[in-house]
């Protein structure tokens, strides 16, 4: 390379950093292609390759093979400057079990000394990416996060990714991405799966059909369990009366247009094993409308034991979601890899199980 190729080498690796300070490339973002950068600066390809590889060896830029080159997350601070704030990324957060989860969280980082950073994803992929991006911007210690879609391929894989190689420590929360080794907590959702199913076995029910959500973890798990119970039972599954759904359909399963055909999907089951206690409540609200009694006509198990298990008509037999404990023990386990810098921890808490009058005894 000539003394004006080098030139020009620095001029494009100095104009990537100026747009990088400016956040006019932010984190995250796939900078321009060398064929566009050798065609802006009048330069060669080599020229561009080699002021992008001197940017990659300095941690400014990350390539992904067939995909191009990003900006890179800053290089990890080192302890002096640590901002005692853990980023907290959730579905959703004032309703449900959520809250449980927020509070036995703060409860741990207030004790210790830290403050969160929290993030909502309404379980969308492109909503996780905004917040991954604002708090690696804003700068965090390390990330507490219930995934998004856990049950399909990783949408923001590059940055958890990016994550990992600036060790900055992740905890995943009911679900984790398949392919990662980060620590997480979770309930054993296959052996609660085949415990509300068991209860309904033990009443009598061989037709049982389901209501589950195939684009979270905790959807596939809680249906296996579902699969293991009928299976050491010598029953078979109806694949006609269980219905799958996600985030973004839910709502339109129950507004009434489509009571017709769950009731059709449903008609040979005596019993319904529900995702959660929303789903539960919902399809109780839609059996009653079309002269369905519960348990009479047709028995309601779920997941979450939450505030709508013990508010509706009548009283739900759930499994018991530990909310507090759930956050508070992702709490400490970050703050010991924070701390300590230990191995990933994968905590499976056992489930337990709340009978109460939503079972018929066949």
């Amino acid at each position: 390379m000539n003394n004006n190729e080098l030139s020009k080498h620095a001029v494009l690796s100095l104009w990537i950093k100026k747009n990088i300070a400016d956040n006019t490339f932010k984190i995250g973002d796939k900078i321009p292609s060398e064929n566009e950068l050798a065609s802006r600066f009048m330069i060669s390809r080599q020229t561009v390759r080699q002021a992008i590889g001197t940017l990659v060896a300095e941690g400014i830029l990350i390539r992904e093979h067939g995909r191009g080159t990003y900006v890179n997350f800053p290089v990890k601070k080192e302890p002096a400057d640590k901002t005692k704030r853990i980023g907290v990324i959730t579905t959703y957060l004032d309703d449900y079990v959520f809250p449980g989860i927020i509070h036995g969280i703060e409860e741990v980082l207030t004790d210790s000394g830290y403050t969160m950073s929290l993030g909502i994803t309404h379980n969308k992929p492109s909503d996780e990416e905004n917040c991954l991006l604002q708090m690696m911007q804003s700068g965090v210690d390390a990330f507490i996060v219930e995934g998004t879609k856990s049950a399909l391929p990783n949408f923001n894989k590059r940055l958890y990714e990016q994550i990992k190689e600036n060790q900055i420590p992740t905890v995943f929360i009911n679900g984790y991405y398949s392919g990662y080794n980060d620590s997480y907590i979770i309930l054993d959702d296959v052996k609660a799966g085949e415990m509300v199913a068991d209860v309904l076995i033990q009443n009598g029910h061989k037709c049982i059909g389901g209501f589950y959500k195939s684009d979270d973890f905790q959807g596939i798990k809680r249906y296996e369990g579902l699969l293991k119970a009928l299976k050491k039972n010598n029953l078979t599954i109806n694949d006609t009366s269980i219905i799958w759904y996600t985030t973004e359909d839910f709502k339109y399963y129950f507004e009434g247009s489509m009571d017709h055909i769950i009731m059709d999907r449903l008609s040979e089951v005596t019993s319904v094993v529900c995702y959660n206690d929303l789903v539960a409540a919902s399809l109780v609200r839609l059996l009653k409308r079309n002269g369905k009694n519960i348990p009479d006509d047709i028995s309601i198990v779920s997941f979450d034991d939450s505030f709508l298990s013990k508010q509706m008509v009548l009283n739900l037999t759930s499994i018991v979601y530990p909310a507090k404990k759930v956050g508070k023990k992702a709490a400490q386990i970050i703050l010991q890899q924070l701390n300590v810098s230990t191995k990933p921890e994968h905590v499976v808490l056992d489930p337990v199980l709340k009978i109460r009058d939503s079972v018929k005894k066949l």
